[in-house]
């Protein structure tokens, strides 16, 4: 055993200039997804997704290269599925844009961005994920609420809604089974925590979380952490 591998293995750090450079305290790197398996597994994932791709854009779908789309997805009003280049989508999607007045819904999914499984997103006039996003298990992503301008009116409540436009700025990072609801913008680099409601915009390069989601804390260039944000007066820390 070389020096350097015995060090290694009693536990000090190797200080070969070739290694990666050290964790921060607390840090790990996941390395599984790097676990590519066999060739032929995927070549048959690479084949399954280019068919899949092929029989979408033939229904009016517009899909970009090397996307792919996890088994058992609901995809409902294909016309209005934009999705770029090297997207990956989970299984059980479920993917709906409505015909409506004004013309058809788009939902928009921009290039490299992940998306984990059972994602939801309904769009009534428009849904925009931005490039390079990351999007745990679990979220959902509307543009619209039904109407229940008249609690005594059961179909203005079943096929009327009120929508606004909804958008994932690139880079933003949303958690488990986040909702993101209707007339909301996420901004460019944030992060929402799992499990919380976006109720109103959040500002680009801030951490959000709750029900509904507020601004925790917001990056700094300066001192380049995620530094926390004072609470408003009379509001809880």
């Amino acid at each position: 055993m070389k020096p350097a591998d015995a060090q290694t293995a009693a536990g000090k750090p190797n200080t070969d200039a070739s290694a990666p450079s050290p964790l921060k305290p607390g840090e790990v790197r996941l390395m599984t997804r790097y676990r590519r398996g066999p060739f032929i597994l995927r070549a048959w994932r690479r084949l399954r997704s280019e068919l899949g791709a092929l029989w979408l854009r033939a229904r009016g779908a517009h899909i970009g290269r090397g996307v792919h789309i996890g088994p058992d997805a609901q995809l409902y009003g294909l016309t209005g599925l934009n999705i770029a280049d090297g997207v990956n989508i989970g299984r059980r999607a479920r993917l709906e844009t409505h015909a409506t007045e004004r013309g058809q819904a788009q939902i928009t999914i921009c290039s490299g961005t992940h998306i984990g499984n059972d994602f939801h997103a309904g769009a009534a006039l428009r849904v925009l994920i931005g490039r390079n996003c990351m999007l745990a298990s679990g979220v959902t992503i509307l543009d619209h609420d039904h109407d229940f301008g008249d609690p005594f009116d059961p179909h203005r409540a079943r096929e009327g809604v009120v929508a606004a436009p909804t958008v994932i700025e690139d880079g933003a990072f949303l958690g488990e089974r986040v909702a993101v609801l209707k007339g909301v913008r996420v901004g460019n680099g944030s992060v929402v925590g799992a499990n919380s409601v976006v109720c109103s915009d959040i500002p680009p390069l801030t951490m959000a979380a709750g029900i509904p989601a507020r601004p925790l804390r917001r990056w700094s260039e300066s001192t380049r952490t995620w530094e926390r944000i004072a609470p408003p007066p009379g509001g809880r820390a």
